[in-house]
């Protein structure tokens, strides 16, 4: 009965109601609702409920690294004791001895913070530990050299100065030599979202500085790159820059980290990457899946294994540590924007009898993509990574293993006859195959980590640009022949150069790559044709 009471005021109640809402009023009214809220998740939102650049790498007290051994004489900012092995942050360069002083360092200094909105910038000195040979910028005498903790730095504009000349130091920071590439802090404002214990803050807008050639430089690192170096460098780049300028992919989905472009619409942004061309790939196609604009132009800084995209745009095959900031920084201000070529790759499998056995699979090249015997060197060189990955930690150790597992293949001959299994057609014409191991589709003048082989003793053979809408198609008659080209001994068989390719692979398993991604291709065609052209940085020549 109480039950029955408890439906029955429901009723009643809903009777009232029904008094003053008509039922197919309110069921209208309904609908508008799901369809206004199933709009605005598909669009988006607006331009605000877009940005999303976490800021949980950044805004958790100092980020400390271990440090075997300082470079110069330094001292704990905390129990002010020498330091010969200890930690520092890569932020604003605070140094501890010790796990208990670097703790008690979150609580007293203040860290290099992304975020101080304000009406000025302001310095923001810390203690001690002065580069050598350091000036004040008030008096113009040498300060810093006593054997203790002294004196000041700024985290910003990096001026030092003494103690007693810190009162004469002006308020406001012009954030030193590398302005341009800086977001200040004091424009950047940034909220809360989400709810506990999911809640994170986020950047909410940036204010930007009246400067007429303000460029923010957004350094993006892949810490799995090549040898492991990104880690270091990333610290160099947060002592100069705002740290939320300088992220790592694997902590912050790349997405995320080009929110910064969307918040600053108006302002030409750069991009450096720190990572081999697999991450320069990965950001290429971050760029042009959210279509920002304007396109932000990228610079490289190779670390990875083959980096030959690096290299044909003047950033060099690898990076020698430590980083000369002040010179790249230059070099970055003076690089001219130019155009690369990037190709679509569709791959689509199918059964001996021409049933498909998935949905096609999309790639896309920005290097140059192969079949056969360089892409099984490739493949051999992903599996063994994948199964005992802190073995590859090494560039050298890397260059050597693809070395080791192209001989292996010169004694295994995996892919011999390649050319009796696969067809190929190029802008709609057969082409005849030599007898051969691999073939290849470049689109720029480096393969196999450097080798200008379209350019091998070229003759009359035309030159190769990266801009031309053109592909290079070329054979490999061995392990041994890539050997040979790549100490200028042998020439590619240069097949053509087309602007669309059909390759059909009538049996077999064959090993394939795109760029460094290698897989083993069971029978089905491959289709290659033009999909865009990246906005790069080239430094050639400077």
């Amino acid at each position: 009965m109480a039950a029955d009471s408890r439906l029955g005021s429901h009723i009643s109640s809903w009777d009232v109601w029904s008094d003053f809402i008509d039922p197919f009023e309110l069921g209208v009214c309904a609908l508008i609702a799901v369809g206004v809220f199933v709009f605005v998740k598909l669009r988006g939102g607006s331009a605000a409920e877009h940005i999303h650049l976490p800021l949980r790498e950044f805004n958790k007290g100092h980020s400390f690294s271990p440090t075997d051994l300082f470079a110069y004489p330094s001292y704990c900012n905390i129990c002010e004791e020498n330091v010969v092995e200890g930690f520092r942050c890569d932020a604003c360069g605070t140094v501890t001895h010790a796990v208990k002083c670097a703790q008690v360092a979150h609580a007293q200094i203040r860290c290099k913070a992304l975020s101080s909105f304000g009406p000025i910038m302001k310095h923001h000195t810390i203690k001690g530990n002065l580069p050598l040979n350091s000036m004040c910028c008030v008096c113009f005498k040498e300060c810093g050299h006593a054997p203790r903790l002294c004196d000041f730095r700024c985290v910003w504009c990096k001026r030092t100065l003494h103690e007693d000349c810190l009162p004469q130091l002006p308020e406001e920071c012009d954030l030193g030599p590398h302005k341009q590439f800086i977001i200040p802090p004091n424009g950047v404002k940034v909220k809360l979202v989400g709810i506990r214990p999911r809640r994170q803050t986020v950047v909410n807008s940036v204010r930007p500085p009246e400067a007429a050639d303000w460029t923010p430089l957004i350094v993006i690192g892949n810490r799995k790159s090549g040898s492991g170096d990104s880690a270091a460098i990333m610290s160099t780049f947060r002592r100069v820059l705002n740290p939320g300028q300088v992220i790592d992919v694997n902590s912050v989905k790349p997405e995320e980290v080009l929110d910064w472009i969307n918040l600053l619409p108006e302002y030409t942004c750069r991009i450096l990457v720190c990572g081999g061309d697999g991450t320069v790939g990965w950001i290429l196609n971050t760029i042009e899946k959210l279509k920002l604009n304007p396109r932000p132009a990228v610079a490289i800084l190779p670390i990875g294994t083959g980096n030959d995209l690096s290299n044909v745009l003047g950033w060099g095959a690898t990076v020698a540590l430590p980083i000369d900031i002040d010179a790249l920084f230059d070099r970055i201000a003076r690089a001219k924007p130019c155009k690369v070529d990037r190709w679509a790759v569709e791959v689509r499998t199918y059964t001996r009898i021409g049933i498909p056995l998935s949905p096609p699979k999309s790639f896309i090249s920005n290097n140059y993509c192969s079949m056969g015997v360089d892409a099984l060197v490739t493949l051999n060189f992903h599996r063994k990574r994948e199964q005992i990955p802190k073995f590859f930690a090494s560039r050298y150790m890397n260059k050597f293993l693809y070395f080791s597992y192209g001989t292996m293949d010169v004694l295994e001959r995996a892919c011999y006859n390649l050319n009796e299994k696969v067809s190929l057609e190029c802008d709609g014409k057969a082409i005849e195959l030599p007898t051969m191991e691999g073939i290849v589709f470049l689109n720029i003048p480096s393969w196999g980590a450097g080798v200008d082989v379209w350019n091998l003793n070229r003759g009359a053979a035309l030159p190769q640009e990266i801009d031309d809408g053109y592909f290079e198609v070329f054979a490999l008659y061995s392990s041994f022949h890539i050997a040979q080209m790549q100490v200028g001994l042998s020439t590619p068989h240069r097949l053509c150069r087309a602007k669309s390719a059909t390759l059909t692979l009538h049996k077999s398993n064959v090993p394939m790559q795109v760029d460094g991604e290698p897989w083993e291709q069971g029978p089905g065609v491959i289709r290659i044709k033009f999909d865009n052209q990246a906005l790069l940085l080239s430094a050639k020549g400077l």
